[in-house]
């Protein structure tokens, strides 16, 4: 366990890192990692020197963190323009495909920024408009909450977490299971929503799957298909889409996981679990032509929003007051967030979904955006990271090395926290309990939670995610999902199974 041997001594760790970034500002790149970098492009000379002092900068994270490879893909607009594009590590380590131009990597939450533009376009055209409410667009329809109110539910408030409606359900069909239907759907937010003590700031994936509902009912089509037809054909973002059965799968960048001791890519993601509110795929190079539209106040793609609008999606339209990371946030737009980095006003959209980050922000005033996308499990804190050292670079701040050990403090986190994961699957791995072939079968969650499948080997199935189970005695354990752990545990009555609990969710055994 080299790696935890080595967060045994955070500070050491810091110190050794920041005295390296310090000499990254002096220094070239090794010859070693110069040879691993692919598809890179420099507008001029400052961005040569920046990559150079990127690449310095992660052959020593690499070295400090037990030789673990910085996987990523990262692109910086300055002035109007792409002035640095960079490639580290792998898209998928299992069949040695390289991060890319071609690379489209999910980006998590980061899909809200993408939806709330969409409800911009579609305001604009009078289509779906911000002001009208849920029962102006879904007539007739009702919750069994009588506290939930349709019809003073507006479509801004959707996508703006201010709707004052929680469904964690709704949520776990359209983000893990899968989502089979719209009528489904409608089903779940009637049946299992309730009402929030009031209408502030609530951040969730509700809203923005709540009104891709309401897109697909108002134009007869998907919503994935809308969003392609209303924003990605006419940005340019070829690469861009929510269905997974469209892009290739040799270049979609997996989730890196070895916490079962061996390395394995996974991508659990399907059409029907790729919602509004996290369900897109993209490169690097797409999204700098998005950051491109939104720093040109509309004007690289004329006609799709002006400026008034742009302004209006990317302000403060309600407030929030929290620290993530090196970020105050201060408020909440069209899916795009308001901040303070380091001095500086940033607006931006992250990401997460177990070790893959997403990073997209833009400083107006500066004339400067990032994009860095990171797919490795126990270094989701590195996009952030990174980010801010580019902004931090290209500013000349003073206190641009302080700011980069406390995000490195962050990174130590991150894989303290993932080697206590590995380490708790391992710790039950070791103990070698047996399969019982009597827990094999069909169980059933209900409409809460669907179905869930045992083999006797112990591989489970619940809807789109795939997992194994390992058995800590013969009534508990833990269901290893690879983006997901969950504890496990069996109900009997007589001594005959007749349930199962995955964490708080419960699955009837079907006869």
């Amino acid at each position: 366990m080299m790696l935890l041997r080595k967060l045994k001594q955070p500070l050491l760790l810091s110190f050794y890192v920041l005295c390296f970034i310090v000499f990254a500002a002096f220094t070239g790149p090794s010859a070693n990692h110069k040879k691993q970098t692919r598809n890179d492009y420099y507008k001029d000379k400052a961005a040569r020197n920046l990559s150079d002092s990127l690449d310095v900068l992660f052959n020593q994270i690499r070295s400090s963190f037990g030789g673990k490879e910085p996987d990523l893909t990262l692109g910086v607009v300055k002035d109007g323009h792409v002035f640095l594009k960079k490639n580290y590590g792998y898209a998928n380590p299992e069949t040695n495909t390289p991060f890319s131009d071609r690379t489209q990597i999910y980006i998590a939450s980061t899909s809200k920024s993408l939806t709330g533009t969409l409800a911009a376009i579609l305001d604009r055209k009078g289509i779906i408009k911000l002001d009208g409410t849920i029962a102006d667009y879904l007539p007739g329809f009702n919750f069994d909450d009588q506290k939930i109110h349709p019809d003073k539910i507006s479509i801004r408030s959707l996508i703006t977490h201010t709707h004052g409606i929680k469904n964690n359900d709704a949520v776990v069909w359209t983000a893990f299971i899968g989502i089979r239907s719209t009528e489904q759907l409608l089903e779940l937010l009637k049946k299992r929503s309730t009402a929030l003590p009031d209408h502030s700031f609530n951040y969730s994936n509700l809203g923005s799957v709540i009104y891709a509902m309401i897109v697909e009912k108002c134009l007869g089509k998907p919503w994935q298909q809308v969003m392609d037809d209303q924003l990605f054909q006419p940005l340019g973002m070829k690469k861009t889409s929510a269905y997974v059965s469209k892009a290739d799968a040799k270049y979609i960048s997996y989730v890196i996981d070895d916490s079962e001791g061996a390395l394995k890519s996974v991508f659990d993601k399907a059409d029907n679990s790729m919602s509004a509110a996290g369900g897109h795929l993209t490169t690097v190079t797409d999204l700098l032509k998005y950051l491109q539209f939104f720093m040109s106040n509309g004007n690289s793609v004329p006609g799709v929003l002006g400026k008034k609008e742009i302004a209006i999606a990317t302000s403060a339209i309600v407030p929030q007051k929290n620290r993530y990371q090196s970020y105050e946030r201060f408020g909440y737009g069209l899916g795009w967030e308001q901040s303070v980095f380091n001095g500086e006003q940033l607006v931006s959209r992250f990401g997460g979904y177990s070790g893959i980050s997403s990073h997209l922000s833009f400083m107006k005033d500066q004339k400067i955006g990032v994009v860095v996308l990171s797919n490795k499990k126990g270094m989701e804190a590195l996009a952030h990271l990174v980010a801010n050292y580019i902004y931090n670079s290209l500013l000349d701040k003073d206190n641009k090395y302080s700011i980069a050990k406390e995000n490195l403090i962050s990174l130590q986190k991150n894989f303290e926290s993932d080697a206590l994961e590995t380490k708790e699957i391992m710790e039950v791995i070791d103990k070698k309990t047996a399969m019982d072939k009597k827990l094999s079968g069909q169980y059933d969650g209900a409409e809460k939670s669907g179905s869930m499948e045992i083999n006797n080997a112990g591989e489970v199935s619940w809807g789109n995610l795939k997992g194994q189970l390992h058995l800590l005695t013969d009534s508990t354990g833990l269901i290893n999902f690879r983006t997901m752990l969950r504890s496990f545990s069996v109900k009997r009555e007589k001594n005959v199974i007749v349930g199962v609990y995955s964490n708080d969710r419960y699955f009837k055994r079907l006869q």
